[in-house]
């Protein structure tokens, strides 16, 4: 029988050191991907939750006082939406947009990708590729209303006499930014959404290239928020908004 052959020593801490290098590589490298996941997509602590302002604050104390809390909602179905393929090839996002009823109050996470920074460049035959700390774009509310709400036939917006369109500037833009993405937490105060002798058709978000502003033009890129015939899904404040709104003097 055979005496079986011993390696030597040193080949061994060679096989074993390869081994551990290897599973080093496999297991680091599917942490590296699972931490670059999570800490790209999540959202900063600065712009994740609404932001107080005067109008906000007044419409929950007003709630606060008759003991209910302030409608909030959003439209599940648009609900962290981009722009389409075929239109800006989802440049931009909603990631967030948020009505607070009683307060005539929109609230909006807007964030685009680093990448779609460099289609900038390409679209507009930029020499080089701008800051992404930079204000590159120009975000507004653009709202259609219902001239004729007894007529549900001519809601589609091509029709002047039966469809309006009121565009709304922000009164404030917090900007953002995580590993990946630019984020912009956003307020347009001044928006009643229970209306009822010119009720909201739709309300979509434009964006423009601050150097090619021209609202007559097409938006750079749209994104519907609300539809009248989509369903309502209701929230109530976070317990951080309600601190902020509370210490807001």
């Amino acid at each position: 029988m055979s005496e079986r052959i011993r390696e030597p020593i040193p080949v061994k801490i060679a096989k074993i050191t390869v081994k551990s290098v290897g599973y080093l590589l496999v297991f680091g490298t599917i942490l590296f991907f699972i931490w670059r996941a999570f800490f790209s997509t999540a959202v900063p602590s600065e712009v994740k939750y609404l932001s107080p302002n005067t109008p906000l604050r007044d419409a929950y104390k007003a709630a606060l006082a008759e003991g209910r809390e302030v409608t909030v909602f959003y439209q599940q179905s648009q609900y962290d939406t981009t722009t389409v393929r075929d239109k800006n090839y989802s440049y931009f996002s909603a990631k967030e947009a948020r009505f607070i009823q009683e307060a005539n109050q929109v609230q909006l996470l807007f964030r685009y990708n680093n990448a779609t920074i460099r289609h900038l460049v390409e679209d507009y035959g930029l020499t080089e590729i701008p800051d992404r700390a930079d204000e590159l774009y120009d975000v507004t509310l653009y709202v259609a209303y219902d001239l004729t709400p007894a007529d549900l036939t001519d809601n589609a917006g091509n029709d002047p006499s039966a469809v309006k369109f009121v565009r709304y500037h922000a009164t404030s833009s917090e900007p953002a930014q995580s590993l990946m993405y630019n984020y912009r937490r956003m307020t347009f105060d001044g928006l009643d959404m229970t209306v009822t002798d010119n009720p909201v058709l739709a309300v979509y978000v434009d964006v423009y290239y601050l150097e090619d502003l021209d609202y007559e033009a097409e938006p750079y890129g749209t994104i519907c928020i609300y539809d009248y015939a989509a369903e309502n899904t209701y929230g109530t404040l976070t317990k951080q908004e309600i601190a902020a709104l509370e210490s807001l003097s």
